[in-house]
C-alpha cells in the first residue's frame, strides 16, 4: 500500500527543508523517504550524479532503527523514482533534473556533513 505520491513527497520535503537540516540529526520518517526518492533520481541511468553515493551511504545509517512500514516506503519511493527517471521524456526530465538539483541537494549537504561529523579532520 502507498502513503506517499511522488509529489506529496517533494512538497513535504520542501516544506520541511529550512528546519531539517539546520544541524546534523536523525532523519524524520518522512524525510528518510524522500531522501529514498532523491536516491532513485540519482542513482537512475538518465539522472545519475555522483553524489548519489554519499547519500546512499547516509541512507544506510537513517535505516538504522526504522520502522519497517518507513522503510518499505522509502524503499517504493527509490524505485519509483528510478524507473520515472529511467523512462522521462523531455518535459518530465525537466522536472525531475529541478527535483536532484533542488530538495534533493539539501539531503546531500546532510550527508556531507554527517560524514565530517563521523570523520573530524585529524589535527597535525
Amino acid at each position: 500500500m502507498r502513503f506517499f505520491t511522488s509529489a506529496a513527497l517533494a512538497a513535504i520535503a520542501c516544506a520541511s527543508a529550512a528546519t531539517a537540516f539546520a544541524e546534523p540529526a536523525h532523519l524524520t520518517d518522512v524525510q528518510y523517504i524522500a531522501a529514498n526518492r532523491c536516491l532513485g533520481l540519482m542513482s537512475s541511468k538518465t539522472l545519475g550524479t555522483p553524489d548519489a553515493a554519499a547519500l546512499s551511504r547516509f541512507l544506510d545509517i537513517e535505516s538504522q532503527g526504522r520502522v519497517p512500514v518507513a522503510y518499505d516506503e522509502a524503499s517504493q519511493a527509490r524505485d519509483d523514482a528510478r524507473r520515472q527517471a529511467n523512462r522521462s521524456n523531455a518535459d518530465s526530465n525537466a522536472r525531475l533534473i529541478a527535483e536532484r538539483d533542488g530538495v534533493c541537494r539539501q539531503f546531500v549537504s546532510a550527508a556531507a556533513t554527517t560524514a565530517a561529523a563521523a570523520h573530524p579532520a585529524h589535527a597535525s
